[in-house]
């Protein structure tokens, strides 16, 4: 197998049509990394990964891997696989078939490809289904053939271009975890793009967001999700996502939500302010969902609407002209309505410049 090489991406701009799609796009991938690209659709994602793969014309900058660089290599000759959307099986193929169908193109011999195809057959649980055309397969099968398919093309780096889209829930969430272990268990380099911002989070050892064809910002999840760089990644991750209530300065003094905050933002903030708060972050007076810091500011509302999720409710309450929303357990009975004294930590609020969406 081809060493596991990381992929160095330096200021890659696409054009498609005469459009722009991909804007001076940096990207650093360690090699074993599994690093996930998310955004809106139409945010040049899956244009990022065909760029890669030599699939689309690039206008400038470099993509290298393992220190050989991609500049005139044709796709067959990047050592790159890829896992699609809708998994491109042959239907007239048996599994056997369409796993062995890239090493045969390789002139692998017959009899060599055959045996591979069943090794990872049987490592992915599809020993029984090696004589059954794809067409007759589930989705979750099928994802697994086109998996299969990239264990065997020995690549260097596999890029899986929203592979799980169209399962239904419970699936997505078993293939997953499935998706990770082989990762792991072939030591890939993988790039997965998604505009899934839950399996975004779940999945990435690092999480980039792309918006507009510009990177946002690239860094853990956790980073991401608790220290948004723009309202841009603040409103994309997190569900529900982070609430961004407008805010200023005044006098020295930070205003939010009609009342003074104990703590605005360092240095010398605009006028005009952005907070954002997580659900998690507010609490409800009474409630045993506290956070751990959870703060002596405290400001009244109404609940206007209560969502009862099973294993957890969200109230909707409408504060003065404004509206958030809270996280509470899901066994307090509360009623719409009904008035309710929030509060907040004073270190708990990401404070965004309002006029440019940065963080300050």
């Amino acid at each position: 197998m081809t060493a596991v090489a990381g992929l160095s991406l330096q200021g890659l701009t696409v054009a498609l049509g005469g459009r722009p799609v991909l804007y001076d796009v940096d990207l650093q991938v360690e090699a074993g990394e599994f690093v996930v690209l998310a955004g809106p659709s139409g945010s040049g994602k899956s244009t990022l990964l065909r760029a890669i793969a030599g699939l689309v014309p690039t206008g400038s900058g470099r993509i290298a891997a393992g220190g050989v660089d991609f500049d005139g290599l044709a796709p067959g000759q990047r050592e790159v696989a890829l896992v699609f959307q809708d998994h491109a099986l042959l239907p007239h193929l048996s599994v056997a078939e369409n796993l062995a169908f890239g090493l045969r193109a390789r002139r692998v011999p017959r009899g060599e490809a055959r045996r591979r195809a069943m090794d990872v057959a049987e490592r992915l649980g599809l020993g029984g289904l090696l004589d059954r055309p794809a067409v007759q397969l589930s989705g979750g099968e099928r994802q697994r053939v086109a998996l299969g398919r990239a264990m065997l093309r020995d690549a260097r780096l596999v890029l899986m271009d929203e592979p799980l889209s169209s399962l239904d829930a419970p699936l997505r969430a078993r293939m997953r975890q499935e998706i990770l272990e082989l990762h792991r268990r072939q030591g890939w380099t993988t790039v997965y793009v998604t505009h899934d911002q839950a399996e975004a989070l779940s999945m990435a050892d690092r999480l980039g967001v792309l918006v507009h064809g510009r990177l946002q910002q690239f860094d853990h999840p956790q980073t991401l999700y608790a220290e948004p760089a723009s309202t841009t990644v603040a409103a994309f991750l997190g569900n529900p996502a982070m609430q961004l209530l407008p805010a200023r300065q005044s006098g020295g003094q930070t205003w939010l939500l009609g009342g003074e905050f104990p703590r605005g933002p360092s240095g010398t903030p605009p006028e005009t302010l952005l907070a954002g708060v997580r659900a998690e972050q507010l609490h409800v007076s009474g409630s045993r969902w506290v956070p751990p810091i959870a703060g002596d500011w405290r400001v009244t509302g109404e609940i206007q609407r209560i969502e009862h999720l099973g294993d957890v409710q969200w109230l909707h309450v409408r504060v003065g002209d404004e509206a958030v929303i809270v996280r509470v357990e899901p066994d307090t009975l509360f009623a719409n309505g009904a008035g309710v004294e929030l509060g907040l930590a004073g270190d708990a609020v990401r404070w965004f410049d309002a006029a440019t969406g940065l963080a300050l």
